[in-house]
């Protein structure tokens, strides 16, 4: 086979020459109109079937792990509340890539988007507890029609207990039991309830 042969330019043919009007020639953008939206003070069109947030019918949620085995970013975990008798999925949107296979393959539909993408926050410790969460009924996200995150805060309280603040001021409460497939185990008594215990069968 034959060497390819290439040419290379001179080097006084590749060299720019200074120039003192280019850095001036930026200043015509200053009358122009931005092409960049104010995310999120302005509104903007959002393509029907957006992926955006999660949302999750807790009342036909079955506990399956299929959406927690087919996320290719490992996002979801699933969550054993209080109350609840299956797990349910926790999103991690730090991980999320939105592909929603997740949506796709639960069998029963309780998983699900709408079309609410906006996340911004200013990066404080508490704002950034907003990126993972256990997904709340659809009527719950859809009130907010600017399509924002509708949680304002995350307070983590004693003994596992969550409570979510709404945007509007409302709030939903339950608690973490723990996490993952198998259900937490019950805690054992402690020997003074142990002793109570027997002292009322005794009476």
């Amino acid at each position: 086979m034959s060497e390819a042969k290439f040419k290379i330019a001179p080097e006084e043919k590749v060299k720019k020459r200074p120039s003192f009007l280019k850095p001036w020639l930026s200043l015509k953008y200053l009358f122009k109109k931005p092409v960049t939206i104010k995310i999120p003070y302005e509104p903007t069109q959002i393509a029907e079937k957006y992926r955006g947030f999660h949302t999750l019918n807790w009342k036909i949620c079955i506990g399956c792990n299929m959406c927690g085995q087919i996320c290719p970013a490992r996002a979801i975990e699933m969550t054993w509340i209080e109350g609840e008798k299956r797990a349910h999925p926790k999103i991690d949107y730090g991980r999320c890539i939105f592909c929603q296979f997740c949506v796709d393959v639960c069998p029963t539909g309780a998983l699900g988007h709408v079309e609410h993408y906006i996340l911004t926050t200013e990066w404080k410790e508490e704002e950034l507890e907003l990126f993972d969460w256990v997904p709340l009924p659809e009527d719950m996200v859809r009130k907010f029609e600017d399509y924002r995150h509708p949680l304002a805060k995350i307070e983590y309280l004693e003994d596992g207990k969550v409570r979510y603040i709404l945007r509007d001021g409302s709030t939903f409460e339950f608690k973490i039991l723990g996490y993952g497939l198998k259900p937490p185990a019950k805690p054992k008594p402690s020997k003074e309830k142990k002793e109570s215990a027997e002292e009322k069968k005794v009476d």
